[in-house]
This record gives C-alpha cells, structure tokens and sequence, in this order.
C-alpha cells in the first residue's frame, strides 16, 4: 500500500548502544582522538625541526665509538633565554668494560664543584677511589648544574637510569626556592602544586609543549631578566621561612628525592644521599626581615638595641653586646641577622654549642635562600630512612664542619655559602669513600689497598690544583663578592680580605712550579680531559702574558685542547679556546674550522660567532665578519654586546685599510661608545680601560688614552704565574 500524498515516511529510530560500545564511543572521543591528533602534530613539528632536543644527553661518538655526552639544550626546559644552564661536557661510552663501575653525581652547583668543576667533589673521589682499588675502572660523571633544583634533577635521573650506572651520589637541597618552580625564583612563572608542576615539565620535553612556551613568553613579553646577573636576580624574591608557601617547597622535594632514589633502584643501581654543607659561622645572612605585624614604636625600639648591641661588639664587649641584642630578640627574634650577631658573640665568649644554635637559626632565618635549611637535611634523612636496601645516608654536612674551628666550617671550607674550596671538597669526597666502597661488589671490594683515603695534598698534586688555579678561582669568587647580595653581608670586608689572601697566595707561585705540577700530574693521569683542558689554560695564559712584553705567541695550548677533545668530544672551551689561540698565531682559517666545528653542534654560541667575526676581520674579509657578528648578536645577546666594542674597533681597522675611511672613522666612534658603556659596567676591570684608551689613542685623544692606561695599570694584580 502506498503511503498517503503529503505525509513523510515513518522513521525507525536505531537501536540504542551497549553500555560497553557507549564506553568505547566515549573512550575513542575523548581519548583517542585528541591522542592520535597531539601526536599528529608532534610528529609533523619533530619533522619540521620545530623545537629542541629535551633529553639530559644527546648521543656523541668518543674516539670513534657510540656515547652520550650532555645535551646543550636540555636547560631550556627550565630556563628563559639569556638564563640557560647547561651541563658541563661529559661522555658514558655506550660499551661498558669489565671491572668499571659508574658513578653519577647529581645535584646543583655545589654538587658541580662550582667555581671551578675541575676541584670538585667527583674528582676527588675519583682519585681517592683509583689509589684505593687499583684494578677497578671508575667513571665518575659528575651530572650537576648550575641554578636547578630537584624539580629539574629528577628528570635528570630519569635519562641516566638507562645509562648502565651502578649508583648514583645525590648532594642536593640548596635551590629548592630560588631554583626552576620555586616560591622565590625569577627562573619560572609562579608555582603551582607539584601535578601541575611536573605537568609544565613533562611539557617542556615535546616539540608542542616547546612552541607553546615560545609562543606565551613572547605575548606576554616575559618577566625574567635579559641576562645571568647570578645571585643579584634574586633580590626582589626574598621568602620567609614561615612563609605558608614553604610547605609545597619541603613537599616538592620530599617527592623528588624520593623518586630519584626509586628511579636509581629501578635501573639496579645503588644510592647515596648526603646531607648538605653550608657555610655559617663568618657569612652573615644575605638579606633579613622583620616579622609580620611589627608595630612602628616596636621596630624603633628593635633597632635601638640592636644597635646599641652593634657598637658594644665593635668595642670588643660581647656579653653586653648579648645583652643588648636579647633585649632586641625580645621584640623580635626571627631577625636573621640578629641570631647571627648573637651566635658571633657566643664564639667570642667560647661558648661553641650556643653559637651553633644560633649560626644555624640565622640561616634558616635567611630571607634569600640559597643555602639549605634544617628542614631540607631533615627530609634527606627521612628519605634515606625511608628508602630500604641499596641506599646509604652519608653525613656530608657534618664531615665538611669536622676538624674546624669551633666545629663550624668557614673560609677554610667554603669560598662563600655553599660552595667548597678543594679543602672543602676533600672532606666530603672522604666522607662519602666509605659509603661508596659499601656499593662494590664484594670481591672487588677485598682488593683494596690498605689506609683511608688519601691526604689532601696527595689528591691537589694528583688533580694539578696549582697556584695559577688558586689565583683563577680566588679572581672569579672576588667577582662575585663584589655584586649584590654578598656585596652588603655584615662581614662583607672581612670576606674579601680572605679572598685577597688567598689570591696573593696563588700569585706567589711560578710559572715554573705550576708547570711541573701539570706534568707531574700528567704522567700519572695522562688519560685525563680535564687535567689537558686546564693545563692548556695555562699555557695559554703564559703565552699571553709573555706576547704582552714582546715575545712571540709559542702556541703551547694547541695540543692539550686537541687531547682534551679526544675524550669529550661535545666540549666547548676547548675547542673555542683552542680557535682563540690559532686565532693570536695568525691562522685565520684553522681558526675558522674550529668554530665551524664548534657551531656544529651548539648553533647558539655566541662566542663561536665573535670568534669566527675576528678571523674573519684578519683575513679583510669585512661582510663575513659583519655577518658573522650579526648571527653572534642573534643567537646569544650577551656574549655579542660584551664583544662588540673589540669588533667594531677591529672592524673599523679594517675598513680603514680597505680605502672606506669615512665609515672607519664612525665605526671606530661607536667602538669608543660601546667600550665607555663596558667600562661603566664593569668599574674594576682592566680590560675594557685598554680597549677604551687603545681606541682613543687611534682617534688621537692621547692625554685621555695615557689616563685611562696608568688606571688600567693600577686595576691590574700581577699576573698570575709571572
């Protein structure tokens, strides 16, 4: 029958869906779909090149075979442009040979061996270890990095639990507020819990997580600064230890260490934690607040008797100076500098246990947090505690204090906060030897050549620490003390004059008892990359001083750069260094080649470009050089601007001697611009009032030019080694 004229045919509506396949449907939209299109879009940006790399190493080939060495790219994860760390070179060969046991270190700069990574607590463990069981080959990596905490060190783990360790060293705790996500960084945006921390991390490690990144820092212009300014970035981001945010800090890394502890046992290595050395006793607080709520007429009278306590101690009066500040502690306690003052007098009066109390609340009290506190040592231990088998506690706090005066480390130990002089890098590398012997199996462990471990004049003959590397370190840290905040610490010149000595000390020493240091050390370590690296320094440095009084550039540095790029192939000072050096000897083109090489793999050094621009400028060739400072000004800012004045006034010779004497002369007006802006921002360096005066001097402002000479004179120590 057919249906009536006008009306629609019946629809049949379809059957309703299982539960099953409506779960399935729901399934496939929300989750499969949007999978399958992130990963569409992650694959085409991989592709494409969008992007960097994000693993902690990178493979390499070492004298031929396969490797990991670090990842270059691996901080900007974590830090803006301009503040990127990188990991100092090392290579894991791929191939492990018998009777090896790898040892990674992980942690901050203090784990590093910052100044100076050479004298750090690795390399002197790796000697301790090599005289102690002589028919065992230990790799000791050491994985640490400036500025990150344990935010950044987990993923760091996670990397190297596929890299053959069998333990890994944890000394960390220092940066877990001022470091990546912390209450009081200007590294990353404000923090959130720890899921949506670890969130913005598993983030940063895809092609898409990284545009986006891009794409918000350039909206909202960024808040970071443009440079490393060190610890003076900080300034403004001062956090209180009872701050309520500290509780998400103490949680964070309670979670991190933990999970790098079971990270570690998942991959079959063993663990070691130690607990965290700071410096206390002679380094007061880097900054102080009052607590909250203190009335006007209550500060008034805080800071009457604590001046009054102030000008009693300068006068050589402690206990009634300690009168006068408990007066002020009445009113308020939780003043940083207060508790130091008092823990100062309680030394002065002999009264050791009451001054560490107090030394000890002063750093926890300390508003800028670059040391770790109680509360951080704490949960090492609970962590340690907690952890089982396969995981050691080792008290590094208390082995770097042990044997100082008043049980409390200061210069002796420390160069600042918490960084360790090689002194202070001996007695923790002591303290962990044990625990590390505990981790070898127990049949190399018989082999062991009797005694501890060795001396400390033993091991800085072994690792070459020479005068010419006190005076180097001591100039660097001198640097350092010279800028906010440890510039307006308490005892701020009583600090330098210990740096000042100890510079002088290293000064004392000859060019020629350096140098047989370094082949002393040689000779026994002659496979050391490091040891080459730092020698050639000093060659360098030799040449460089005697070429300043006319005698011609020997080029001795050439061959310890090229053995020290033989084990690490990644490296960049070397190889930039030994491109400077070609560069002093007139062989423009080699030291083109080694940039090149250089630039190969880190495309973002800017040195490698200004480096490139000079012997480019040597050769006449000025739109190479040109050029090569543009990309130098692109692909790393600050290194470009700290460089610019010598270029413009090597350009300037240039197009001078090619007949453009006009653009000479303008060229040569902005280098005397761009070096008076250098001189301004570095007032006690010599180098840019030698720029400035050679400058002068070619446009002909003599008097000026023989002013600036004399002060450049006056600046200058005497040379180390000379």
């Amino acid at each position: 029958m057919n249906a009536r004229p006008g009306r629609p045919p019946a629809i049949v509506p379809p059957a309703p869906l299982s539960p099953a396949k409506a779960w399935a449907f729901r399934l496939v939209s929300v989750v499969f779909l949007p999978a399958l299109l992130l990963g569409l879009i992650e694959g085409s940006l991989r592709v494409a090149g969008a992007g960097y790399r994000p693993g902690f190493t990178a493979p390499c080939q070492v004298r031929g075979r396969p490797a990991a060495c670090e990842n270059p790219d691996f901080g900007r994860r974590f830090f803006p442009p301009g503040l990127v760390r990188s990991p100092v070179p090392f290579a894991i060969p791929e191939e492990k040979g018998p009777r090896t046991f790898r040892i990674f270190i992980l942690g901050e700069s203090a784990a590093l061996g910052d100044p100076d990574p050479s004298f750090g607590v690795g390399r002197f463990l790796e000697v301790m270890l090599a005289e102690r069981h002589p028919g065992v080959r230990f790799e000791v990596v050491n994985t640490g990095v400036v500025a990150i905490n344990s935010h950044v060190m987990l993923p760091i783990a996670r990397d190297l639990a596929g890299k053959r360790g069998d333990l890994f060293i944890v000394y960390a705790g220092n940066n877990e507020v001022v470091g990546p996500f912390g209450r009081g960084t200007v590294l990353t945006a404000r923090p959130g819990s720890l899921p949506l921390i670890r969130l913005a991390v598993a983030a940063s490690g895809t092609r898409l997580g990284q545009l986006l990144a891009g794409l918000a820092r350039r909206i909202s212009g960024g808040t970071a600064p443009a440079r490393w300014g060190g610890m003076e970035m900080f300034l403004e981001r001062q956090v209180r230890g009872d701050d309520p945010a500290m509780t998400a800090v103490y949680t964070g890394f309670a979670r991190n260490l933990a999970d790098t502890v079971a990270v570690a046992r998942e991959a079959g290595a063993q663990v070691v934690l130690s607990t965290m050395g700071t410096r206390r006793r002679d380094f007061a607080p880097l900054a102080s607040l009052h607590r909250p709520g203190l009335a006007d007429d209550q500060r008034a009278a805080w800071e009457a008797r604590f001046a009054a306590g102030a000008s009693l101690e300068a006068e050589g009066r402690p206990a009634e100076a300690v009168a006068a500040y408990l007066a002020a502690e009445a009113v308020d306690g939780d003043h940083a500098e207060l508790q130091y003052r008092l823990g100062r007098c309680a030394l002065a009066m002999g009264d050791d246990a009451e001054a560490r109390t107090r030394l000890t609340r002063a750093r926890d009290l300390d508003t800028l947090r670059f040391r770790a506190d109680s509360r951080i040592d704490a949960i090492i231990r609970e962590v340690a505690g907690a952890a089982g088998p396969g995981v050691r506690l080792v008290d590094g706090a208390a082995a770097v204090d042990e044997g100082s005066e008043h049980g409390l480390a200061g210069g002796d130990r420390f160069y600042e906060h918490v960084h360790l002089t090689p002194a202070g890098n001996h007695r923790l590398a002591a303290a962990l030897l044990p625990a590390v012997e505990a981790a070898l199996p127990a049949a190399w462990r018989q082999g062991a050549a009797p005694g501890g471990p060795l001396p400390l004049e033993t091991c800085l003959a072994r690792l070459a620490f020479t005068g010419f590397d006190r005076y180097r370190v001591a100039r660097e840290v001198l640097g350092r003390r010279s800028r906010p905040p440890l510039s307006g610490q308490s005892d701020h010149a009583a600090l330098v004059r210990e740096l000042e000595l100890e510079k002088q000390r290293g000064a004392a020493e000859s060019f020629e008892a350096s140098d047989a240091t370094y082949r002393s050390a040689l000779l026994a370590r002659g496979d050391d990359p490091l040891l080459h690296l730092d020698y050639g320094i000093l060659l360098d440095s030799r040449d460089v001083f005697l070429a300043r009084r006319g005698q011609p550039d020997a080029g001795r540095s050439l061959e310890q750069y090229r053995l020290a790029l033989e084990a690490l192939p990644q490296a960049p000072e070397p190889r930039i260094r030994w491109a400077e050096a070609l560069l002093r000897l007139g062989r423009h083109d080699e030291a083109i080649a080694r940039c090149r090489e250089l630039l190969s793999y880190r495309p973002r050094s800017g040195q490698a470009w200004v480096t490139m621009a000079r012997a480019f400028l040597g050769e006449g060739k000025t739109e190479e050089a040109i050029e090569a400072m543009q990309r130098a000004a692109a692909a790393d800012p600050p290194t470009a601007e700290q460089a610019r004045p010598e270029l413009l006034f090597r350009l300037a010779w240039t197009l001078d001697r090619g007949g453009r004497h006009q653009q000479a002369k303008r060229t040569l007006q902005e280098s005397v611009a761009a070096w008076r802006a250098r001189v301004a921002a570095e007032p006690t360096s010599p180098e840019p009032l030698r720029g400035l005066a050679e400058a002068l001097r070619v446009l002909g402002q003599v008097a000026e030019a023989d002013a600036l000479e004399t002060e450049a004179r006056r600046l200058a120590s005497q040379p180390p080694s000379g």
